[in-house]
């Protein structure tokens, strides 16, 4: 291979395995959310042996639920559409039982009538089909697990990508979920990539049928949590509250230091971005200059008492989703259980802004700010900028799979959704890590 040449998906190494008796491997993961949960359970179910590191208290990352007054609250992903084929699929193994979520509404001024997300796009014969042309000329896998296959086609900013192709209804009809569910405003000069990505996810692009007996959204029954916990509970090495300290990597396998001892293994997984893990990392050159290229958005989940609001639905604000200009003020909220008060409130912004805005934003839908009883800051959607997309930033990234013995899972290679990162944990798995004798073992 030349200096300087991209692999391109037949170039990529195969498995340390290929070739040979296939043999168990070693695999530590470092990040227990729900891409490292599924790697590590297809690795086992493969015959592998894994250890999933977690340096906070609990699994699940951002699909974490707590509990407030007997009821489970979830703090990040919690809404499946008919696209979660592969959430569908664990949570019937696992036997948990789902449920539909909430209904939807926009509300913009206290004492407004709310409304129905606007479908304009979808009714607009002329721009889906434009959009439909357009997706299967440019972006044909946008559907598909990973986001490398679309990345250099919707590079563009995505307001920049909209207008060029005369789909301003498609920002009408998915700008405010967008917005809400923490991917940007849509005046940001996030690439067209993420904002594409999430309309594909809402189901609603491509219709089919429910899953679970569930014609709309569904989710699961006592929070999310539940079922990254039962996922944990299957695996036989699942350490919390254990902070890496250094890796090292070398020709004969991967040492991973921590403040409770060091792990052996043969390979790597990084289940959290670049970013986060480069400081312990014995990082390339080229590691180093993609961490240096990842951005995020700070996004915040408050949960608190707050009565007087519109209730019983996941509300999204206009007002708030409709310009960068809003930030720190709330973006949604979700009212879960219609006999009590404690809602979940989103928002972007620095921690401070967002604790002072949103009594004031309370206030302004004609509600009271009672009680705070959690308030969780994340770097949430790792993402590239247009230009290092359209420079091949996500090639680059697919490319280093495998190689100093690492891979990588999670939002940042699959899109910060749980279904897509799922799929993409599950696929490189399955691909990268073969089973022992063909076959998955129980």
């Amino acid at each position: 291979m030349t200096e300087g040449h991209l692999p391109g998906p037949d170039e990529i190494p195969e498995p340390a395995s290929a070739g040979r008796e296939l043999l168990p491997r070693t695999v530590v993961v470092i990040g227990a959310g729900p891409s490292g949960l599924a790697t590590a359970r297809e690795l086992e179910r493969a015959g592998h042996r894994v250890t999933v590191l977690e340096e906070q208290d609990a699994v699940a990352g951002k699909c974490r639920s707590v509990d407030v007054d007997g009821r489970a609250y979830d703090l990040g992903g919690h809404i499946c559409t008919n696209r979660y084929v592969r959430i569908a699929e664990l949570v019937t193994e696992l036997d948990v039982q789902t449920e539909r979520t909430s209904r939807y509404r926009v509300i913009d001024a206290p004492g407004a009538t709310t409304s129905r997300q606007t479908m304009a796009f979808l009714r607009d014969a002329e721009a889906f089909g434009r959009y439909r042309a357009l997706r299967e000329r440019e972006f044909p896998r946008i559907a598909e697990p990973g986001l490398a296959h679309s990345a250099r086609a919707l590079s563009a900013p995505v307001g920049q990508w909209l207008v060029e192709h005369g789909l301003e209804s498609m920002a009408e009809s998915f700008g405010t979920g967008y917005t809400a569910a923490g991917y940007g405003h849509l005046d940001d000069a996030v690439p067209a990539l993420y904002f594409v990505k999430y309309a594909e996810m809402t189901g609603l692009l491509t219709r089919g049928p429910g899953l679970l007996g569930h014609e709309g959204a569904f989710t699961v029954v006592g929070g999310f949590g539940a079922l990254w916990d039962r996922v944990a509970d299957e695996l036989k090495d699942v350490r919390c509250r254990v902070r890496v300290t250094s890796v090292e990597r070398r020709a004969g396998g991967v040492r991973v230091h921590t403040d409770s001892g060091p792990v052996e293994a043969d390979d790597l997984v990084l289940a959290v971005p670049l970013d986060r893990v480069l400081p312990v990392l014995d990082a390339t050159e080229e590691e180093r200059d993609l961490a240096a290229r990842i951005r995020s958005h700070p996004y915040h989940t408050t949960l608190a008492t707050a009565p007087g609001l519109p209730a019983d639905a996941f509300y999204f604000l206009a007002a708030h989703t409709a310009s960068r200009g809003s930030r720190g003020h709330c973006v949604s909220y979700h009212h879960r259980y219609p006999d009590t008060d404690v809602r979940t409130f989103y928002s972007y912004g620095r921690p401070e802004e967002v604790s002072s805005l949103l009594a004031e934003d309370v206030a302004g839908l004609g509600g009271q700010l009672a009680r705070v009883h959690l308030e969780r800051a994340w770097a949430f959607m790792p993402h590239f900028a247009a230009a290092d997309l359209a420079a091949g930033a996500l090639d680059r990234l697919e490319a280093l799979q495998g190689r100093n013995r690492t891979y990588h899972v999670g939002g940042l290679p699959a899109f910060e959704l749980m279904e897509c990162a799922v799929a993409h944990a599950q696929d490189l798995a399955r691909r990268r890590f073969p089973p022992l004798d063909g076959t998955l073992t129980s």
